[in-house]
């Protein structure tokens, strides 16, 4: 087993790759940390959002469920699947775990707007109104949202 601070660095090391957009390193030294400890969920979030910036949805997507079976309720995870999902065209997979995870977080504002850009998508107007009323009552001052109303 390799010890804590030392996968922490290399998380660091992964994680400040990620933010200066070198997403190929990172997901090196992501992989680096899977190897030493395949349940590190930090690591395979990471590494899939990662590889979701470099459009390989697929691999993306296995770490996605990877980190389900680990914590199958993960937030974080489900957030990033429902985006996934959008990217690649799976509106209906994807407004499924918004439901899912609005039924027990009715207000999470992110979920909220992924729900009402897909329900456009589907020219669902009525219902993605609602959503934007929903949004508005939680932030009102939401510009991006306002403009999204229909009337």
């Amino acid at each position: 087993m390799v010890p804590t601070t030392l996968i922490m660095n290399n998380l660091d090391i992964a994680n400040n790759l990620f933010l200066e957009r070198k997403f190929s390193q990172a997901i090196e030294e992501y992989t680096k940390i899977l190897k030493n400890d395949s349940q590190n969920l930090t690591a395979l979030n990471n590494m899939g959002y990662a590889l979701t910036k470099l459009k390989k949805f697929d691999l993306a997507l296995e770490c996605y469920e990877k980190s389900l079976e680990i914590k199958v309720d993960d937030h974080v995870v489900l957030v990033n699947k429902i985006s996934l999902f959008r990217k690649i065209g799976k509106v209906d997979d994807a407004l499924k775990l918004c439901n899912q995870i609005l039924e027990k977080h009715p207000d999470e504002l992110i979920v909220l707007y992924h729900k009402l850009r897909l329900l456009k998508k589907l020219n669902r107007i009525e219902e993605s109104n609602e959503i934007c009323k929903r949004i508005l009552s939680i932030y009102p001052s939401n510009i991006e949202v306002q403009n999204e109303f229909i009337k």
